[in-house]
């Protein structure tokens, strides 16, 4: 069998190549101007989120992302929490979580169960421990302050504000909506 180099055809395969290649980071870009952002994180569904970088307001419940302040960033990255990239501020991407505490509700830790005004969260405990059998940090219980808001997710593993309190108003980027998503 003899192989023989055709130019012409790899010209025509490299131009082809190279035109997808153009039109999918030019979609990418323009989704990214859009707001949409991916989600790799296992504390909230895996997938296409769409930021909306004009809200006026949070209700409890609103999917928030935000970039964390230089301790929360800089205890997440020590403990591999997530990954340290230098391009973000504090050395970290935005994070994803829900909003469960508003300016003047209270939180507290009962049994390591995570309470808002007093009333449980079902499922959401406050662990001792990390997954590396590592010491996690014990906050008080506290009010949320004015620009401040209490975050959490659902996943039992997740380093929220039962680990590091609450977070400025003003890191939030945006409020956040699953587009396509899927669980872990």
């Amino acid at each position: 069998m003899c192989l023989s180099f055709n130019k012409a055809r790899f010209k025509k395969v490299g131009i082809l190549t190279i035109g997808i290649f153009t039109i999918v980071v030019a979609f990418g870009c323009l989704l990214y101007f859009f707001g949409f952002r991916i989600n790799l994180t296992a504390s909230l569904p895996l997938g296409i989120w769409q930021i909306d970088k004009s809200f006026t307001q949070i209700e409890k419940g609103d999917y928030v992302w935000f970039k964390p302040t230089k301790e929360i960033a800089d205890f997440g990255i020590e403990r591999g929490y997530f990954e340290k990239n230098p391009k973000c501020e504090n050395n970290s991407i935005p994070l994803l979580k829900i909003a469960y505490g508003l300016p003047g509700d209270t939180y507290s830790f009962h049994d390591d169960f995570v309470r808002i005004n007093n009333q449980p969260i079902p499922n959401i405990k406050r662990r001792k421990k990390d997954t590396k059998n590592q010491l996690m940090p014990i906050i008080p219980n506290g009010i949320v302050r004015e620009k401040h808001l209490f975050v959490l997710t659902l996943h039992p593993h997740s380093y929220d504000s039962r680990y590091y309190g609450t977070i400025p108003l003003e890191n939030i980027e945006g409020t956040a909506k699953p587009i396509l998503t899927w669980k872990n």
